[in-house]
């Protein structure tokens, strides 16, 4: 009888999380607007207990999906 064996080659790969304050440092803004942007679900986090954390990789996908968004028209006055 044959046993499905994973290899360790199919594994997925560990991504490291990212605090808050490594994410404002990614993201070239302050602390409390990277806290503020998780609260209100407009970044991609995680949440333990009352900290986010942060995957690169998902920051990442979602600066990407802002550039190929369309962008609002200003209207001027």
């Amino acid at each position: 009888m044959h046993q499905n064996v994973v290899s360790p080659t199919s594994w997925p790969i560990f991504e490291a999380l990212l605090t808050a304050e490594e994410t404002a440092i990614e993201l070239r803004c302050h602390l409390k607007t990277v806290q503020k942007m998780a609260r209100e679900g407009r970044i991609p986090s995680i949440r333990r207990g009352k900290r986010y954390f942060f995957r690169l990789t998902e920051l990442d996908d979602w600066l990407r999906s802002m550039h190929t968004q369309p962008q609002p028209t200003l209207r001027v006055n």
